[in-house]
């Protein structure tokens, strides 16, 4: 634009910004996540109903008429999953806790299980020794269903184990499923996102319970920490971790470990657990997000160099969740062995090689430094 009393000015014009509508994120409430389910369920049943009602088919037509019922009623079984572990979230569910006997609890679920694992050629098999906890049974039920369905879902064998579990030893719950077709190194953590995983997870976080899963090759462990009612004595000559790890500050600690390499991940995962310490155990990036989406770890082991972009906004997230967050880096220097500089966010360095000299006290290091003021 010209302006004739200025001509050696022109007049700029800013057009006016466009309205933009900003998106607010928002926790779906557990009330509208139940009807989700219920609505889910319902509909599906209806469905299941309106098919079976057309009788025999022919035998070309009956196999897909039997496999389509079969895949609804799983999906309305899922529905009504959905609708129980809502109502757990939104409180509207007394947990109130009552002894159960784990052992028999698990053989239970299998029984009912027995059937469709005959039909896909799934061995199953349970703890036979008698196993007592207090616990909340309808949780423990629907726990134990959706571990075996997801189980189910990846393996070819399936076994339940109940006991004391790790170091310090605690009460467990642990499924180790051997999966039915080998799945690449690169590909192990593929099925992380599975539904009844997730659901498993949300379900045991929501009554006090803490959910793992380490895949390592073809076998896949899910465990189940329940609170332990008894302190248990450390007993001498069972760990191969000094007893100075063993801090007020590092035991009972959350560890996320990412460590591609299946033999390193499964060296650090013993280790740290016999350091006393909580592990989330996974291969990838993508797993990570997944396992510190509702729990933020206190620690991180990191086997992915800590200034790779894609590491370093992972870790940026965490802190961002907990800003105490510790940080080790594994490398393949078998004289790397430094703890993080005060102050800054350079991570600890522990070589993979001489991990069961180094790692538990590095970690012992880190987490009294961050929580010896706590």
């Amino acid at each position: 634009m010209y302006d004739a009393r200025h001509p050696d000015t022109a007049i700029r014009t800013t057009p006016a910004p466009a309205s933009t509508a900003r998106m607010v994120p928002i926790k779906v409430p557990a009330a509208v996540l139940a009807r989700v389910g219920e609505s889910f369920a319902g509909s599906l049943a209806g469905l299941h109903g309106s098919l079976r009602a057309l009788g025999p088919l022919g035998p070309d037509a009956q196999p897909a008429l039997d496999a389509a019922l079969a895949e609804i009623a799983r999906l309305e079984q899922l529905g009504l999953q959905i609708q129980e572990l809502a109502r757990v979230l939104g409180g509207d569910v007394p947990l109130t806790h009552e002894h159960v006997d784990l052992a028999a609890a698990s053989r239970n679920a299998l029984a009912e299980w027995s059937r469709a694992a005959r039909a896909q050629a799934i061995a199953l098999s349970g703890p036979a020794a008698p196993f007592e906890l207090d616990v909340n049974a309808p949780a423990l039920a629907q726990l134990l269903d959706l571990g075996i369905e997801y189980a189910m879902s990846i393996g070819s064998s399936i076994e339940i184990a109940t006991g004391p579990h790790g170091i310090p030893p605690q009460p467990a719950l642990v499924l180790r499923v051997v999966r039915a077709s080998p799945v690449p190194k690169a590909a192990s953590e593929e099925d992380f996102e599975e539904i009844h995983w997730l659901l498993f997870v949300q379900l045991a976080r929501a009554i006090g319970l803490t959910p793992h899963r380490l895949a390592v090759a073809d076998t896949v462990t899910l465990s189940l920490a329940f609170p332990a009612t008894d302190a248990t004595p450390e007993t001498a000559g069972t760990s191969t971790v000094d007893a100075l790890t063993r801090t007020a500050n590092a035991a009972g600690r959350r560890v996320l470990l990412l460590e591609p390499q299946d033999i390193f991940r499964v060296r650090a995962h013993r280790l740290l657990r016999e350091a006393g310490l909580w592990i989330d155990a996974v291969t990838n990036l993508d797993a990570a997000r997944a396992a510190v989406k509702d729990a933020a770890p206190d620690a991180v082991v990191t086997g992915i160099p800590a200034g790779e972009p894609g590491c370093e906004a992972l870790l940026a997230e965490i802190r961002a969740l907990q800003p105490r967050l510790r940080v080790i880096e594994l490398v393949d220097d078998d004289d790397a062995f430094a703890f993080s500089a005060p102050g800054t966010d350079s991570p600890a360095r522990v070589g993979r090689h001489d991990m069961e000299r180094t790692l538990a006290r590095a970690m012992s290091q880190e987490l009294d430094a961050a929580w010896q003021a706590a």
